[in-house]
């Protein structure tokens, strides 16, 4: 289906189709990895953010004259990679020392 602005009914709903599929596959192909939560991954994934830049990105590639099928693997891999830099950058962060009781130390 070729999308044009702005969307009519059918072509959003077939967007949303569209998208919830690449977010889909994104998160299968994820499931796997040791440690990875799905339920906080789809949570993720599924953020209005997240389906707002994966829709934009697919339609972009789209509209670079990508297939479907190539777009929506151009959307779900920058999906995952996003994904991926969120993780690493959460992992090198300093972590704020704890006070018994779970609060932080004041001034933090």
């Amino acid at each position: 289906m070729r999308y044009s602005a702005p969307l009519t009914l059918a072509q959003a709903e077939q967007l949303g189709k569209d998208v919830g599929m690449i977010v889909a596959f994104a998160a299968k192909a994820l499931n796997h990895m040791h440690g990875t939560n799905i339920d906080r991954l789809m949570q993720t994934f599924t953020s209005p953010n997240a389906l707002e830049v994966t829709a934009a990105r697919y339609l972009q590639a789209l509209e670079d004259g990508h297939t479907p099928g190539e777009a929506a693997g151009r959307a779900g891999t920058a999906l995952v990679h996003d994904w991926a830099d969120a993780v690493l950058e959460a992992a090198a962060a300093p972590r704020s020392p704890q006070l018994p009781g779970g609060s932080q130390e004041a001034g933090a």
